[in-house]
């Protein structure tokens, strides 16, 4: 098991609210994001690494590929979805901090918070994460009032 900085659900991962509002608050050595379908696309990790600063490391990762190996106590990790967060749970990345940030609306999706819209495979792994003593907290910006995501689901 390996004890990680932040861990992050934001369907949009890298940009602004990552970028201006939780990595000067987190102030990771690096940023891992987790995602299948940017670990494919060179063009998207391009676009994502133009906006963290040089003194960040930036990685990615699929869900498969990624390890307990590739982060440590200083790192951020990113990911686009719940289902993406168990995975990592289940590899032995455990945040000292977990957030939920936005997931927004989708296709059969429902909101249940502003720009908070979840389906029930959504809310399978929530509730498979909550069941596994980690405690989110939904808070879109470190100025948002974090809120237990248990309360709101």
């Amino acid at each position: 098991m390996t004890k990680v900085a932040f861990l992050r659900i934001d369907d949009r991962l890298v940009h602004g609210q990552v970028i201006v509002g939780w990595l000067p608050e987190i102030k990771p050595e690096s940023l891992v994001v987790v995602d299948d379908n940017v670990a494919e696309d060179a063009m998207r990790q391009d676009l994502m690494s133009l906006s963290v600063p040089p003194e960040i490391e930036l990685s990615f990762y699929s869900s498969a590929e990624v390890s307990e190996e590739d982060v440590d106590e200083s790192s951020f990790v990113l990911v686009s979805s719940p289902k993406t967060a168990w995975e990592c749970l289940q590899k032995g990345i455990v945040p000292e901090r977990f957030n939920v940030g936005g997931m927004h609306s989708k296709d059969g999706k429902e909101e249940i918070f502003e720009a908070l819209h979840v389906d029930d495979e959504d809310r399978k792994y929530f509730d498979l994460i909550v069941k596994s003593g980690v405690e989110p907290i939904f808070q879109p910006t470190p100025q948002n009032q974090p809120m237990p995501l248990g309360d709101i689901l």
